[in-house]
């Protein structure tokens, strides 16, 4: 009898287990943090200082800031996002990020420069690279706040289309692919040799493009279409869009699961986050989250995923059994949000609060 009632209780009991989030570090002081991403290493994390020309190199468990990477700055068009109108502005401003060699390298999308920057973050002197491939140099001033000192740099520097945005390196770790926001198109540039190979439009040329995710064999490429409302499919042999999938009118952010049968796609004007089987070719679920839904991530063992609600000043936590929120945390207009490699923590950042936000992910 007793064994009877405990497998009939188990499901109550596993479907009670609640998730939270609790804010254990607020880093402030950064000017409009774009982005966070924590390095597959599991060492630092790094933030993108869109206004402040600069990103910052965190330690990951003592959460000091260790470098200050201050680019020089130079002149540049911008871009107005409320009137739509081009204005003056600088062209150093950190957008998005991601990682080659575990971490040893982070590639950096500058918003108004038309390229992408190659730093090293483990060994921040000039880069060999820079002569050896006979790229055009960027050059920065890197601080250490806690021991006081700073050094200058230069990095390489790789030309790409009209307002860089998502960064994505192939899991093979050959490629970086970066999409364009008004050129319509993604930039496909060798991680080794450095070099732009291909510009890739998507759809018939008008597109905005920006989040990208990769199948784990590194052969298909996903982007998200903001304007233009599909889901562009790459061939990353052939180089070549080879079809659109219409999934939702405004995708923004898009993240593959392990698998690569799921993509999770952000719906940012509509404020939800959607399943799109790729097999079954349907939307198998969404849920509402609220007011504009930026960057989404999931947990490593896919249990969870977190989104950045922006005008509705939250971070959504999704079980993704049920794919229904499960609970949030309030946090200013957020922006960027990854979680760490083994899962136990999410880093988030304020865009306009101008801080990053560190919380564990705590289950009962």
């Amino acid at each position: 009898m007793r064994i009877f009632l405990i497998i009939l209780l188990l499901p109550f009991f596993l479907s009670a287990q609640s998730v939270s989030l609790k804010l254990v570090k607020k880093i402030e002081g950064a000017q409009a943090p774009k982005s966070v991403e924590l390095s597959p290493d599991s060492n630092y994390a790094a933030v993108m200082n869109l206004e402040g020309c600069n990103i910052w190199i965190i330690d990951a468990d003592s959460f000091y800031i260790r470098q200050k990477v201050e680019f020089d700055q130079t002149a540049a068009t911008g871009w107005d996002y409320d009137l739509k109108k081009p204005i003056a502005s600088f062209a150093e401003k950190p957008v998005e990020c991601d990682f080659s060699e575990r971490g040893k390298y982070l590639w950096v999308s500058f918003h108004n420069g038309a390229c992408v920057v190659r730093y090293n973050p483990y060994n921040p002197g000039n880069d060999s690279s820079v002569v050896c491939f006979k790229t055009q140099g960027q050059k920065a001033t890197v601080k250490n706040p806690k021991g006081g000192d700073s050094n200058r740099v230069e990095m390489p520097k790789v030309s790409v289309g009209h307002t860089p945005k998502v960064i994505k390196v192939t899991p093979d770790g050959k490629l970086a692919l970066i999409a364009n926001w008004h050129s319509s198109n993604i930039s496909v540039v060798t991680t080794d040799s450095l070099k732009k190979i291909k510009d890739i439009t998507v759809g018939n040329g008008g597109y905005i493009p920006r989040g990208i995710a990769v199948t784990s064999n590194s052969k298909t490429a996903y982007v998200c279409n903001m304007r233009g409302g599909t889901i562009s499919v790459i061939d990353l042999d052939s180089l070549k869009q080879i079809k659109e999938l219409h999934i939702t009118p405004n995708p923004r952010h898009i993240v593959l699961s392990k698998n690569d049968s799921l993509l999770y796609v952000s719906e940012n004007t509509g404020g939800k986050a959607l399943e799109y089987n790729i097999y079954k070719k349907k939307v198998t679920r969404s849920v509402s989250l609220g007011s504009q839904v930026r960057t989404i991530c999931l947990t490593p063992d896919e249990r969870y995923m977190f989104a950045a609600v922006h005008e509705s000043n939250k971070i959504s936590i999704i079980d993704m059994k049920t794919f229904k929120e499960v609970g949030s945390t309030t946090i200013f207009k957020p922006m960027g949000v990854s979680v760490s490699p083994d899962g136990k923590r999410l880093w988030a950042t304020s865009y306009q609060g101008g801080w990053i936000s560190v919380y564990n992910i705590e289950e009962k």
